[in-house]
């Protein structure tokens, strides 16, 4: 099937203006048939980012080409056969060694972690530079795009949720979801700083400065990344989750790896028990075997969300600075 073929099923099983523009073409790498087989980690919802040089946009003079939030592609195989249609809902630009992990994480190639990226990004990125006047260094700009999946032929495409990086282009959301938790008095469980912080851009810098692996250890000694969870179908924020990769003495004895929390008016909707399921499966990339979770003995939302993804009760502990009880679980 041709990109035009495969965009105009689309378009009328899906509604969409066929005059909507998109880009059709094919990951690139070196290997075997590198276009085929990302193509196919998309179509298992596996992969669901990527990334380009933004200095050669810049060198050549294309910079209005740059992706952006919306944008749709047909992507293309090893033979230029049109195999499925995504959509980009975050794009930002960073430099090389600030690529978070859960970037590299989304991208789903190799065990998904922010090693393996840097290796196979690094010779992608070079071969790339190799005949123009440019060379890689660790400042190299990238574009990182996460995408939805739109559309697989002959095949019902169910993603409920998106998981995006804080940044400028969700300080809407970000900003209607604390005054909802704090007009119901809830706990910002997973949110970071965002309690804290009156300015957004605040709370999304600190959040990009807390995920970036080249930075120095700060007096928290811990590293981690916060996604926004989106719904797809109205790119409202409905939840939020702080993914710690390194953690402090409070952390493994008592907080553990992940926390969460989900919008008050959406809540009871399982969205809580996918979200959990998305942090594990990152932490995993990592090398992380058992995750720890803990939960306060009276929420028993939260309990029911950690025993649907596994989790095996090890014991209460007494956090004396919170005076609080919490049970923790271990997810293998």
């Amino acid at each position: 099937m041709t990109a035009e073929e495969l965009w105009a099923e689309f378009c009328s099983k899906k509604n969409v203006d066929i005059n909507t523009p998109y880009e059709a073409w094919g990951f690139g790498g070196s290997g075997d048939d590198v276009p085929g087989r990302l193509a196919k980690l998309v179509k298992e919802g596996i992969k669901f980012g990527t990334a380009s040089s933004y200095d050669l946009y810049e060198l050549e003079d294309a910079l209005d080409e740059l992706p952006r939030a919306g944008d749709y592609s047909v992507i293309l195989d090893g033979n230029d056969e049109a195999v499925c249609i995504i959509r980009d809902y975050d794009v930002y630009v960073r430099p090389f060694k600030e690529v978070s992990p859960f970037h590299a994480y989304s991208e789903g190639e190799g065990d998904k972690s922010l090693k393996y990226w840097r290796e196979v990004h690094k010779e992608f990125f070079e071969e790339e530079l190799e005949e123009t006047d440019l060379s890689f260094t660790e400042d190299l700009k990238v574009v990182c795009e996460k995408f939805s999946l739109e559309y697989v032929p002959g095949k019902d495409v169910e993603q409920e949720l998106l998981f995006a990086e804080p940044s400028m282009d969700y300080a809407e959301e970000i900003e209607s979801y604390k005054k909802e938790m704090l007009e119901a008095g809830s706990s910002f469980d997973g949110c970071f700083s965002m309690k804290r912080h009156d300015n957004v851009r605040d709370f999304v810098d600190d959040c990009i400065n807390w995920s970036n692996p080249s930075r120095e250890a700060d007096e928290r000694g811990v590293w981690g990344n916060v996604i926004l969870v989106i719904r797809k179908s109205d790119h409202k924020m409905v939840g939020c989750m702080q993914v710690h990769n390194v953690l402090n003495d409070r952390m493994k004895n008592y907080t553990g790896h992940v926390g969460y929390s989900v919008r008050p008016s959406e809540r009871r909707k399982g969205y809580a028990t996918k979200m959990l399921s998305k942090a594990c499966d990152f932490l995993r990339s990592f090398g992380i075997e058992e995750i720890g979770v803990s939960c306060l003995p009276d929420n028993e939302a939260s309990r029911k969300t950690i025993l649907a993804n596994g989790g095996e009760y090890v014991e209460t502990v007494f956090l004396e600075e919170d005076n609080v009880n919490l049970e923790r679980y271990i997810i293998r």
